[in-house]
């Protein structure tokens, strides 16, 4: 199966001596797209429109969707091309393997491993790079500081159990806190599966979990010992609930060091909640580009818990230093995503009407356009006012959207 080496040696060790090239090349070994080739997968793909395709005063502007399985798309519906640019999204810090993908998701704008994989890949040399991901797509309107909701915990954590994401890294980081502050840093912690029971003594149960979460988790229960007086673990939070929950920790912790763009990290910043990650995280993919813009967080400097303690230590006492929501709205958010397509694609600056360079949501002809198409207005739809024609899930979903445009479109 094609992209499917996961370059494990990276996930807990920050120090390589492969030469950088070796380094991408072990990363872009791997790809979710080819998971979703399957029969049980295939009513879990996405189909996301940034920006959709436009037909007025007789000029038709083509749309852009992403997907992590564009070619299971397009070969379904080659003609889809004619309205849409196909953007392949890997789900990973590695360059994903479309055939029929315009655009690629590459995470980070990073020219020398732009440039070493295009002459590599000659037949890829007009592929556009773009350094987003699904992440990027967050919604900060939904996703914002809750109101009247006070810093009452210390650290809140969203992710899995899966070994990828180094949790007794912060659970040892927690003991570390203890031994050389002297306090309890209060944490809550979601991993996203239903699978794991937590009791009415908050306790918890993970004999339902998969056998490399199960591990993570005892570790981590080895590590703190009565864990509970630490963290308070959650299975599962409800999308519409999380905003709360980031608005009330003074901090949130991640402690991968290799994975996609992790949309955690925008979360947190949207709702005005400072992020802290290690320096290391996604490093070799991401070259100079920064993980977050500006007073946003903290970077960890060593992959060791003191270090790890120590930036939660600067973060929580020294609140009034980190903007994490203004930098996230000056350079992130979903408004900056649909300029970054529309200005890294050539087409649009030769084809669209009145097309200014960071400005799609101010574009006129655009929002007549989608008024006229649509009933929304620009703002309306890039902010999912009518998420039926701009995210649907599964190839059922997906076919009938495509109807819908191939009919609007004169498609047979």
């Amino acid at each position: 199966m094609k992209g499917s080496k996961w370059p494990s040696e990276y996930f807990h060790n920050p120090l390589s001596n492969k030469p950088i090239e070796q380094i991408w090349d072990d990363i872009d070994a791997y790809t979710f797209e080819s998971q979703f080739e399957s029969e049980d997968r295939i009513e879990k793909i996405d189909f996301v429109i940034p920006f959709i395709p436009l037909n007025y005063q007789g000029k038709v502007i083509k749309g852009a969707f992403y997907s992590q399985a564009v070619d299971i798309i397009i070969e379904k519906f080659p003609r889809l091309k004619e309205i849409f640019f196909p953007i392949a999204n890997s789900m990973f810090s590695s360059y994903p393997q479309s055939e029929y993908a315009d655009v690629y998701f590459t995470c980070y704008k990073n020219e020398k491993r732009e440039n070493y994989y295009k002459n590599k890949y000659p037949n890829k040399k007009d592929i556009v790079m773009l350094p987003l991901q699904d992440a990027d797509f967050t919604n900060e309107y939904k996703m914002a500081p809750a109101f009247n909701v006070f810093k009452t915990f210390d650290i809140f954590c969203v992710s899995t159990a899966y070994p990828v994401k180094n949790i007794p890294m912060i659970a040892k980081a927690i003991k570390e806190y203890e031994r050389k502050y002297g306090i309890i840093l209060k944490v809550k912690y979601a991993i996203g599966s239903r699978d794991l029971i937590v009791n009415e003594d908050k306790t918890i149960d993970v004999s339902k979990l998969r056998d490399d979460a199960q591990k993570q988790l005892k570790e981590v229960m080895q590590i703190l010992g009565d864990y509970t007086k630490y963290i308070e673990f959650f299975p599962f939070i409800d999308y519409k609930d999380l905003p709360k929950y980031y608005t009330g920790a003074r901090c949130c912790v991640l402690a991968s060091l290799l994975e996609g763009k992790n949309r955690f990290l925008s979360e947190a910043m949207a709702c005005n909640t400072p992020v802290i990650v290690f320096q290391d995280f996604n490093k070799y993919s991401r070259g100079d580009y920064p993980i977050f813009f500006e007073n946003s967080g903290e970077y960890v400097p060593y992959f060791t818990p003191e270090s790890l303690a120590d930036t939660i230590h600067k973060v929580i006492n020294n609140s009034q230093n980190y903007e994490p929501r203004k930098n996230y709205l000056k350079y992130s958010g979903r408004k900056n995503f649909v300029n970054t397509i529309i200005d890294s694609i050539p087409y649009y600056r030769e084809n669209l009407p009145n097309y200014e360079k960071g400005r799609i949501q101010d574009n006129i002809w655009v929002d007549l356009a989608m008024q006229y198409d649509y009933q929304l207005s620009t703002y309306d739809f890039i902010y999912g006012k009518n998420s039926a024609i701009q995210h649907v899930r599964g190839m059922k979903a997906i076919e009938s959207l495509v109807k819908f445009f191939y009919s609007r479109f004169k498609i047979k």
